[in-house]
């Protein structure tokens, strides 16, 4: 007959195996995880991580736009990199991105995981693409903006007149008449043809849709994809 020792031993190390076997799941909390691009980079460029407050805070700029379930696996790894605190923040960028006025995601050990992803996916651009495109009368152009309103705009004209069209990625959409000026730099200026008051207006260039505040003040701009 085995010994209590022994039997006890024996009990103590299932729990133990479970433990060895989920850190090897494809899922971490509610989220499966997903492999990361095998083109894909991040770069660690704010570490305000403190053991008095018992946390870890990263910034992280990435390459490229990942899924939620990508964003799962790299936070997981992340996470295991260093000591472990009662919560962990992890703040994402992409790459070309920092005057960015939101982080594109989020995924914070608090001290579940929840990914929050402020920005686009690559399946929510698409997306947003189609809806962009769609439109009456001839495309001047369409554009992404990426730092501030994460929505794509569309300038096109039909029956004499001319249009902006932001797509949203949740699918919604909005359509704006505007005025078109040509200024003195060769460049086109659109103006809402419903005065708001707000003051806000276009620079229509080559390759860029700006965008200016009342004050005349650049605040972002969307580059031409189409």
């Amino acid at each position: 007959m085995k010994s209590f020792s022994v039997l006890t031993k024996q009990i103590l190390s299932i729990p133990l195996l479970l433990i060895v076997l989920s850190c090897s799941s494809d899922k971490i909390g509610k989220y499966t995880k997903e492999e990361l691009p095998p083109n894909f980079e991040y770069k660690i460029i704010k570490d305000k991580s403190s053991t008095y407050l018992e946390k870890n805070q990263l910034e992280v700029e990435i390459n490229q736009k990942l899924t939620e379930g990508q964003i799962a696996t790299l936070a997981e790894d992340l996470y295991n990199k260093k000591d472990i605190q009662k919560r962990f923040y992890i703040n994402y960028i992409l790459k070309g991105s920092q005057n960015s006025v939101a982080y594109w995601a989020t995924s914070h050990f608090d001290p579940e995981l929840n990914i929050s992803i402020t920005g686009s996916t690559e399946n929510e651009d698409n997306s947003m693409l189609r809806t962009a495109e769609d439109v009456q009368g001839n495309i001047i152009g369409v554009f992404n903006e990426k730092e501030y309103t994460f929505a794509i705009y569309t300038v096109y004209e039909d029956k004499g007149s001319l249009f902006v069209k932001t797509s949203f990625k949740n699918g919604q959409s909005m359509i704006e008449e505007v005025n078109k000026i040509n200024n003195a730099k060769g460049d086109v200026k659109l103006t809402s043809k419903d005065n708001d008051g707000n003051g806000e207006y276009y620079i229509l260039k080559d390759n860029t849709l700006e965008f200016y505040n009342k004050e005349n003040n650049k605040f972002t701009e969307a580059e031409r994809i189409k």
